[in-house]
């Protein structure tokens, strides 16, 4: 089954004066709430840590503008908005939405004041992460650490350590802080279930990666990440490289796979299969994509979201794992706040949606009910033996769905979870499980390799990071066409698809038990709480994608002088005419350029074009050279109806050959006025070079030579 863990350390603080304490310092301090773990009610005091055992931890700070960061996250994600894809960095995170300065600056001060060792100062301004002994952290937080034996998660015998008495911190900050996690260890992995196989030709086959691997997408220039808290062993991946007849990155096997570490995690202890798993399923359909483990020793959920999103290498994550958030949502909240800043920052994270059918949300709520996070629900494929080709394919049982009931604020239903088959808004009025599924279920499952010998496997586990590793493909492609890669929240372009036969095939067999209002969860046309949109054909995602990011492009309905208001050619026409920049083919329209006093040597000419006046967004794509020189300058200028003036929009190099195109975008807000009666948009493209103002001597003529031109429209 599906690998799982569950946190019932949730520590919110409150900051309130009617509870404050006083150390012996003087300084005020604020209890923490929910901080003791619901499970001490049923455990037993078996004795103490060692008081110089390691501890890692991080302490979660409150953005600033919470509202403001959750519509920021909504609007980059909307193909509809003038910021989608707009992607921050995690500095401009922080700048934006982060904690303050003072606030960072004052936690900081005070845990290095008590001898703690900070490992990162997220970027973001939202997360510290920190270390120190035993004794160093009882002394920061006012409490004792303990070690219990009790029950965990699964209902199985545990023994773990935790504070024994609520945490405390500095009132004077103790307000902005969202969450602190780590100081108690009561995570666990379980163990992972076995069933048939589904080696990786027959997966590119079943879900249609065959044609786009043929064609060499495998991953290169994407970077795939998953998050880590168990044991695993590199030395497996010769032998599954190998077993499969994997393409080998340049540096050689293995290469592409790197441990980012934190919280002490080196990939020791006892070997688990869930770390193996992660790491080859995302190998299996991205097998040249880098491969990023961040691997936490610690089973910190907030620090390992923290590290990944400052890092901000990764533009796919996929997590494995459910967590059980013991009633109080501040936990949740701190996690969700890194969802937030990854989503602004154009990664996509996915999480297997579990194991154990419509219970499964209900046990372990997060991250399925987060809204910034893509659900992988759990499918059964019937498959033929050589090409991979379907046979027929149903819902798992096991494969979790349907909705939460966590009471964590984010978790109602997102803006963009409508379509056939999901129910109305607020029936029921939360995030709906999942969003799209995978091979999940036996017979069928996936081949992997453990202990050094191929063993097959099942669970969600398995669909979440394939599901990674596809989406590498799909970016790959997408950059390959010249449009930025990154997808960030990828649910807004999912669901806008409704379903589309010809990239989702619709699983309308199966069942996974019975959702929270009594119903029957079973398969159905359209989206359904078994296997959301059912599964993908990656290479007609790909196109879909297309479809949706894609600018139209509408090419000029004529290059001549401009009509009468316009201003007047500049330059002398030499060869070409609208047809000359119809397709990128080398055939220039060229016009000679002429030297203008005060302003430079130009050219300089018009176009008209013709486009929906509901038009949200236009880019110009131009193709245009000087002859050879270089240092010059591209111009675009649009027509304002309402001023009767052209405005200048956009500028980008003008070289020597035809690298630099797209050099404008203009969207909804200020796109109107650029639009006359009948969809007429009249432009100005000119190259420029400008006089050269130490010698105040003309540059030397040049040939402007436009060999593509037209206005993308979306």
């Amino acid at each position: 089954m599906l690998h799982v863990s569950s946190l019932s350390l949730r520590v919110a603080f409150l900051g309130s004066i009617g509870f404050a304490a006083t150390m012996a310092s003087g300084q005020s301090m604020s209890p923490v709430s929910g901080s003791l773990l619901p499970a001490l009610a049923h455990s037993n005091v078996t004795g103490s840590p060692p008081a110089s055992q390691t501890v890692y931890f991080t302490v979660s700070l409150k953005p600033r503008y919470p509202a403001e960061f959750e519509a920021f996250v909504d609007a980059v994600s909307d193909p509809r908005s003038d910021t989608f894809h707009e992607w921050l960095t995690p500095a401009q995170v922080g700048e934006q939405f982060g904690a303050s300065a003072s606030t960072v600056n004052a936690v900081v001060s005070y845990l290095r004041s008590k001898g703690l060792r900070i490992n990162l100062q997220a970027p973001d301004d939202m997360a510290i992460l920190a270390q120190g002994t035993v004794t160093q952290v009882q002394n920061a937080f006012s409490t004792t650490l303990k070690m219990y034996s009790g029950t965990g998660a699964n209902g199985s015998a545990a023994t773990f350590r935790a504070n024994s008495t609520v945490l405390k911190v500095p009132a004077a900050w103790a307000a902005q802080v969202q969450a602190v996690t780590g100081i108690e260890n009561w995570t666990r992995p379980y163990p992972l279930a076995t069933t048939q196989t589904l080696t990786p030709p027959l997966a590119r086959g079943l879900y249609d990666l065959k044609t786009s691997f043929g064609n060499g997408f495998r991953g290169q220039g994407r970077t795939v990440a998953y998050s880590n808290w168990v044991g695993y062993r590199l030395s497996n991946i010769p032998l599954f490289v190998s077993a499969f007849n994997l393409p080998v990155p340049p540096g050689g096997v293995g290469s592409n796979i790197q441990v980012v570490t934190l919280n002490g995690g080196a990939g020791g202890g006892p070997e688990n299969a869930e770390g193996d798993l992660d790491m080859q399923m995302e190998l299996s359909a991205a097998p040249l994509a880098t491969i990023l483990i961040y691997d936490d020793g610690a089973g910190d959920l907030v620090g390992t979201l923290t590290k990944e999103a400052s890092d901000n290498r990764a533009d796919l994550i996929s997590e494995s794992y459910g967590w059980g958030l013991g009633g109080d949502p501040n936990y949740a909240i701190a996690a969700h706040n890194q969802h937030l800043a990854m989503a602004v920052q154009g990664q996509t994270y996915m999480a297997a949606s579990g194991d154990g059918g419509t219970g499964w949300a209900q046990q372990l709520p997060y991250p399925d009910a987060d809204p910034d996070v893509l659900d992988v629900g759990g499918t059964v494929a019937t498959v033929d033996s050589v090409t991979g080709a379907r046979v027929n394919e149903v819902g798992w049982s096991g494969s979790g769905g349907g909705w939460t009931l966590s009471g964590f604020p984010f978790d109602t239903r997102p803006s963009w979870q409508v379509g056939n088959g999901i129910p109305p808004a607020n029936q029921p009025n939360e995030r709906l499980v999942p969003d799209v599924a995978l091979q999940a279920g036996g017979p069928g499952a996936f081949a992997m390799y453990y202990g050094g010998s191929e063993i097959v496997v099942d669970g969600t586990s398995c669909s979440s990071p394939y599901t990674a590793g596809g989406l590498a493909i799909v970016e790959q492609q997408l950059a390959n066409y010249g449009l930025t890669a990154r997808q960030g929240r990828i649910m807004d372009l999912i669901y806008a698809q409704n379903g589309r036969p010809d990239i989702w095939y619709d699983i309308t067999q199966g069942s996974n038990g019975i959702l929270p209002n009594g119903q029957a969860s079973n398969a159905g046309a359209g989206w359904d709480f078994v296997t959301g949109w059912g599964t993908p054909n990656f290479d007609a995602l790909y196109n879909g994608f297309l479809q949706q990011i894609v600018l139209t492009p509408y090419p000029p309905s004529f290059i001549t002088n401009p009509p009468s208001d316009n201003p007047p050619l500049v330059g002398t026409w030499l060869l070409g005419d609208e047809t000359s920049v119809s397709t990128s083919d080398g055939i220039y329209y060229q016009l000679a350029s002429q030297s203008i006093p005060q302003f430079g040597e130009a050219a300089s000419f018009g176009a008209q074009f013709f486009i929906p006046t509901n038009s949200i967004a236009v880019e110009v794509d131009l193709q245009a050279n000087a002859g050879g020189l270089t240092g010059g300058t591209n111009m675009v200028w649009l027509y304002n109806w309402n001023t009767e003036n052209y405005d200048l929009i956009g500028a980008a190099p003008l070289d020597a050959d035809d690298s630099n195109d797209k050099i404008i975008k203009v969207r909804s807000a200020s796109l109107s006025k650029y639009i006359g009666p009948g969809g007429e948009v009249d432009a100005i493209v000119r190259g420029h070079f400008p006089i050269r103002p130490l010698v105040n001597t003309m540059p030397p003529p040049f040939t402007y030579r436009v060999d593509y031109l037209e206005l993308l429209v979306h």
